[in-house]
């Protein structure tokens, strides 16, 4: 049975609504569905609301089936399997509208109280018991409380405050447990300084020929845009002048990009490393290479500095989400590494402070965008995040039309 997004919704508000009173899993939850499969949970009988459900077992039950005798089969089926149904279940469903009558009828045959919560309408049927406290649901001043609730901390035995910033690292961790597009641009950065050696025969501790980085697509404003090679924004990204510009970029993109990765998400996160790498070579471009066309810019620093500014966007559109010990470390972490190469790229002359500032930008734009709540909480919807995406690429392209 497919679950609409709008069903798995709320079906996640009802969690979090339970959680907030107290209440505990009962069945085994797979954190990678949990939102779209029934869930056994046990309210306790002092709830931390004015409007508690009633205490005791309680089934949430996610249902877009449009027959209802599949209803009452899996309901037989669950009663034979557990020896009787829960006291309480909460229907939640988007199929259309649910006869009273018939829910009550359902709940006299199965000697359990039903309610159901349509997702299309909003309505609520069933027994004023479980009809008043759900009205929460409905709620949207509670709804904002409820969405602060973490499931994470319920679930699979981790016991902890869910504002307890090591449950907040579990799911950094359970999120995203390899950060493969981290690594997979780490090897790509270090394959690419391979084959440059080999090319340039094996200046190890040198720095590259000029031909060689241009050859490889170091970014020029010549080449760029005078002929029209706009690929050169993306390829220069990917080269080093030598292999101590690489080491500090590496261990930087080592250190910021899995929590990037895990933040976001893996998509979000190719987006923002794409979207910091390019506004770094267009800013280049602007401003660093204005008067000298034919000298070249490499490396991937506007796209570290835009992961540093993804961190502080996040914090900053993200700071109800986050327990409150990590949500300052992680600004004034985010600051300082700011601030410090900042400082430091404005003392040494070869550095390019203009891709740093416009990967920056890109980056703390982006990661505003493009931050979530992460998984289990709902995760925002496939529009949301390509809308994001798409106005990133439009501010890039509209920032290479000005230089």
């Amino acid at each position: 049975m497919e679950i609409t997004h709008e069903t798995a919704e709320i079906t996640a508000r009802l969690h979090q609504l339970v959680l907030l009173q107290g209440g505990r899993y009962r069945t085994r939850v797979d954190e990678a569905v949990w939102n779209r499969q029934p869930a056994l949970m046990e309210v306790p009988v002092d709830g931390s609301e004015q409007r508690t459900l009633p205490s005791g077992s309680l089934l949430v039950l996610p249902w877009d089936a449009a027959d209802p005798a599949w209803l009452e089969q899996w309901l037989a089926g669950w009663a034979r399997r557990f020896g009787a149904l829960p006291r309480h279940i909460v229907l939640i469903t988007s199929v259309g509208h649910v006869s009273e009558r018939w829910l009550r009828a359902v709940s006299e045959r199965h000697d359990t109280q039903i309610a159901a919560v349509e997702v299309s309408t909003g309505d609520l049927v069933g027994p004023r018991s479980l009809v008043e406290p759900l009205s929460v649901l409905l709620d949207d001043e509670a709804a904002a409380t409820l969405d602060t609730v973490n499931p994470l901390a319920h679930i699979d035995g981790v016991e902890a405050d869910p504002r307890d910033p090591a449950v907040f690292a579990e799911r950094l961790r359970r999120a995203a447990p390899r950060a493969g597009w981290s690594r997979g641009i780490f090897g790509a950065n270090v394959l690419i300084f391979m084959l440059m050696q080999l090319a340039d025969g094996w200046p190890l501790f040198a720095r590259f020929s000029y031909d060689t980085v241009i050859s490889f697509g170091a970014n020029t404003r010549g080449l760029t845009l005078g002929a029209g090679e706009l690929w050169r924004l993306v390829s220069a990204t990917f080269l080093h002048a030598d292999l101590m510009h690489l080491g500090m970029n590496m261990w930087a993109l080592h250190s910021l990009g899995p929590a990037v990765e895990r933040l976001v998400g893996a998509r979000a996160f190719v987006a923002i490393y794409a979207a910091s790498a390019l506004g770094g070579s267009i800013a280049s471009l602007g401003f660093t290479l204005r008067d000298n066309p034919n000298w070249p810019t490499v490396g991937a620093s506007g796209a570290i500095f835009g992961l540093m500014g993804a961190l502080l966007g996040f914090a900053l559109a993200r700071r109800g989400t986050v327990p409150p010990d990590l949500y300052r470390s992680l600004l004034r972490s985010s600051l300082f590494f700011i601030a410090l190469n900042t400082v430091i790229g404005f003392s040494l002359p070869f550095i390019d402070n203009a891709a740093h500032l416009g990967g920056l930008a890109a980056g703390v734009v982006g990661g505003a965008l493009l931050s979530r709540d992460l998984p289990p909480a709902p995760q925002p919807p496939w529009w949301r995040v390509a809308g994001a995406i798409v106005m990133l690429g439009a501010s890039l392209i509209v920032a290479l039309r000005l230089v």
